[in-house]
């Protein structure tokens, strides 16, 4: 059984993890499967969503330590 917070805890829960940037528009959805796949079941959403927003405009800005406002909004329906 995959531990909570991995892309292994989603499978049978998400068929698809979608991703919100309000900050700046930008969004996307990754089918859960393809993610194991090519990351793992063990490898941490929070380890994924920083890579993921890891060319963030506004998360890499010189002298400034933010979140870029990207969200996992599906998440919060599985609690």
């Amino acid at each position: 059984m995959s531990q909570p917070g991995t892309l292994g805890s989603l499978v049978g829960k998400l068929h698809v993890q979608r991703i919100e940037r309000q900050e700046c528009d930008r969004s996307g959805h990754h089918p859960i499967a393809k993610l194991i796949e090519r990351l793992g079941p063990d490898y941490r959403l929070t380890d994924w969503l920083h890579e993921l927003t890891r060319d963030c405009s506004r998360k890499n800005q010189a002298g400034v330590t933010r979140a870029c406002g990207a969200v996992m909004p599906d998440l919060a329906k599985l609690r």
